[in-house]
């Protein structure tokens, strides 16, 4: 039986925050919402972000704006 090809958003997850320019800082999945296409991420400075599943690159983009930083869920390990 196959699984998920990539992780799955879940509540406690790691997380990788690519701010536009190239700087990236470490996040913890907070909230998972609507089916996991909405995530909350509590980022290493103490933000809160929320990051939405974009339909035409499956990657998750800035809920504020699909100009903002991208998120890369980490796997378990």
């Amino acid at each position: 039986m196959l699984g998920p090809t990539r992780p799955v958003p879940r509540v406690g997850a790691k997380a990788r925050i690519a701010h536009f320019g190239g700087g990236r800082e470490n996040g913890t999945v907070v909230a998972v919402r609507d089916d996991g296409r909405l995530v909350e991420v509590l980022a290493e400075g103490g933000e809160t972000l929320q990051f939405a599943l974009s339909p035409a690159t499956a990657r998750f983009v800035s809920a504020a704006s699909g100009q903002g930083p991208r998120l890369e869920l980490l796997g378990d390990g």
